[in-house]
């Protein structure tokens, strides 16, 4: 059995889950008994709470809870077999085809279901811990990392798109890297930098895509298109630029600064 799975008794995930609700209901309890010193009617509404929700507590954790965990039932995640990837089905397999394509759809649908809960668990521990969302950086890390993996394997390839538009999709995108290594170097360096900072406990949250303005955004858009190709609500503020930006930078170190002072600041946190 895998780690975080169970057999008969509390996975690893379920008591780290638990430990942290004792310990913030613990955490509730001795503000209370601070902020409610040297007052009468704060004072006793505390101690009456507290009469109340020792008992219970405690038969909560003496009584329920061990009995929930030694009569758990055992639990064995299933694991379905992969089939045949598309790159190893034959040019004229439809059988392998279709398995791939199945396949495909069931892992965008895992995925999918990964993000949604990501993303619930940012927004409970912004709603939790607001107007301060420095402990919140993990999971808004993880959020944004896994819908950058998610864009780049499925994103605008539309909902009738099938696995060899998705296999065309990664064979472009690789040989787009390597005809491009200076804009994968820069993007490697940024991305190194910013788990530096957040390393020191510095969120950028910039670095990913959100606080874009019209006018930046508009500057990384084609010279000859008229409209923004996605809402300027949406951020898309991109972790690196086009060749000619490099390009330009090569031939003048100050050019890079001149644009970096030209965008718009606005930190979301």
């Amino acid at each position: 059995v895998q780690q975080g799975q169970t057999m008969g008794g509390e996975s690893d995930i379920a008591a780290e889950r638990r430990a942290a609700d004792r310990a913030e209901w613990e955490s509730y309890w001795k503000i209370r008994d601070i902020d409610s010193r040297g007052t009468f009617y704060p004072r006793a509404r505390y101690f009456v709470h507290k009469m109340f929700d020792a008992p219970a507590t405690w038969f909560r954790e003496t009584i329920v809870e061990p009995l929930h965990k030694k009569n758990k039932m055992p639990y064995y995640q299933r694991e379905l077999n992969r089939v045949p990837e598309i790159d190893d089905c034959g040019v004229n397999d439809r059988a392998c085809f279709f398995e791939a394509n199945e396949q495909f759809r069931l892992d965008k649908m895992v995925d999918g279901f990964i993000l949604q809960i990501l993303r619930q668990r940012v927004d409970r521990c912004m709603n939790f811990n607001q107007p301060n969302f420095n402990p919140c950086q993990k999971v808004i890390e993880d959020m944004e990392e896994n819908e950058l993996n998610f864009f780049i394997k499925y994103g605008e390839l539309g909902g009738v798109a099938d696995v060899r538009d998705a296999y065309m999709k990664q064979k472009h995108r690789m040989i787009w890297e390597r005809r491009n290594p200076e804009v994968m170097a820069e993007r490697a360096r940024l991305y190194a930098e910013h788990k530096e900072k957040l390393a020191n406990g510095e969120m950028d949250y910039a670095f990913w895509k959100k606080g874009t303005f019209f006018q930046d955004k508009k500057n990384l858009e084609p010279p000859y298109e008229f409209h923004l190709s996605k809402s300027t609500l949406e951020g898309d503020k991109p972790l690196s630029k086009d060749w000619q930006f490099y390009k330009k930078v090569a031939q003048d170190e100050e050019f890079a600064k001149a644009e970096e002072a030209k965008l718009h600041r606005a930190p979301l946190f």
